[in-house]
């Protein structure tokens, strides 16, 4: 009986190996539950990665300055402030040029249209005499003058040079008018008239005459000394003008 006992005794103590393997196991099984967790996982230490998106959803960062939207507002209107000025400059400057261009443009249309006027004025007007030289000017003083000053211009040529007449028009008077000889006056379409005197001969009679006709020659009658044409040119009322002006103004130079 007592080795019966015995027996008993080292069989109650004693652990089989397939037990001892399963119980190592579930210990190995439930200290990796607590501490490994899932690899890849989102979650904190001990739970699984789904528990923790569930439970914690992500959330935007947070500036740790918080902005001023007041301050937001001025920096945008100081840009808006400057591109509108930088335009208007733009723009400004773009007036400016297209301004001075097109004064450019006109002064250049002014001049071309003056220079063809000149031309035309050239065409339709002419000088008396060619071959002349000037010996007195019109306003020039001096005793053989009955007005004590010259009222017209000489232009000494040779005796029976061709006088012309220097732009179309009417002949008005034709013929003797004492100090100034052989004479002709031809009255032109804007009023002013031409007078041509101290003729050898005249030419012409009463009515129309053209530009550059020939009116009459050089000589020397009435109050002269020396074969020359002395010159003279009336406004619409009669007064005096000085011949050079006057026909510079009609692009004719003497």
């Amino acid at each position: 009986m007592a080795a019966k006992a015995r027996h008993r005794r080292r069989r109650r103590h004693a652990l089989s190996v397939p037990a001892l393997a399963g119980s190592t196991v579930v210990a190995v099984a439930v200290a990796g539950s607590l501490t490994a967790p899932t690899a890849g996982a989102t979650g904190g230490a001990g739970l699984p990665g789904d528990v923790l998106a569930l439970d914690a959803p992500s959330r935007p960062a947070i500036s740790s300055q918080p902005s001023d939207p007041f301050e937001t507002i001025s920096d945008s209107t100081s840009e808006i402030q400057v591109v509108t000025q930088t335009a208007a400059t733009s723009a400004h400057e773009t007036l400016q040029a297209a301004e001075v261009e097109r004064q450019r443009r006109e002064a250049e249309d002014r001049a071309a249209r003056e220079q063809a006027e000149r031309e035309r004025l050239a065409a339709l007007w002419v000088t008396p005499l060619d071959g002349y030289r000037v010996s007195a000017t019109y306003g020039q003083s001096g005793w053989m003058w009955s007005k004590g000053y010259h009222t017209g211009l000489d232009l000494v040529a040779g005796y029976g040079t061709t006088v012309r007449a220097v732009h179309g028009g009417v002949v008005t008077f034709a013929g003797w008018d004492g100090a100034y000889g052989n004479k002709v006056e031809i009255t032109h379409e804007d009023g002013t008239s031409t007078w041509y005197a101290h003729m050898s001969s005249i030419r012409v009679g009463l009515g129309p005459v053209a530009t550059g006709e020939q009116i009459g020659t050089v000589g020397s009658t009435g109050n002269s000394y020396g074969a020359h044409l002395h010159l003279e040119a009336h406004s619409g009322d009669g007064g005096e003008l000085d011949p050079v002006g006057y026909l510079r103004q009609r692009g004719v130079s003497l």
